[in-house]
């Protein structure tokens, strides 16, 4: 299955997501980025912009063994994924399955603009 996901930090960015990228290829080699790009905070009260980017991830884990593993991810990369409050706060790494890419998920305003970097093929 391939699925189009979300990468977001504004903690370190660039190093989180050098490491969130090597972590992701540990679960697949079928993967596509798009470029990485500034988006101010959305439902979040900080002064720090967020880097962002989609990608595409074909694997053969099922939607609910894929977010476990970006979870884990996450932890390693010092998200409390424990913290009630942890979607209104600063985070080192956010990844997310917007769905599966056939079924071209809805993609949010502040990610429109690189979506179409991600052609099917």
């Amino acid at each position: 299955m391939k699925y189009l996901c979300s990468l977001g930090s504004n903690i370190e960015p660039e190093l989180h997501f050098s490491r969130a990228k090597h972590y992701l290829h540990q679960i697949s080699d079928e993967l596509a980025f798009t470029r990485d790009i500034l988006t101010r905070p959305v439902d979040i009260d900080t002064p720090h912009p967020f880097l962002n980017a989609l990608f595409t991830i074909e694997t053969t884990l099922t939607a609910q063994q894929l977010k476990q593993r970006f979870n884990e991810i996450e932890e390693q990369l010092g998200r409390d994924r424990d913290d009630p409050n942890r979607s209104i706060k600063d985070r080192t790494i956010d990844i997310d399955i917007l769905g599966p890419f056939d079924e071209q998920p809805e993609v949010p305003t502040y990610l429109q603009e690189i979506a179409y970097e991600l052609k099917e093929g």
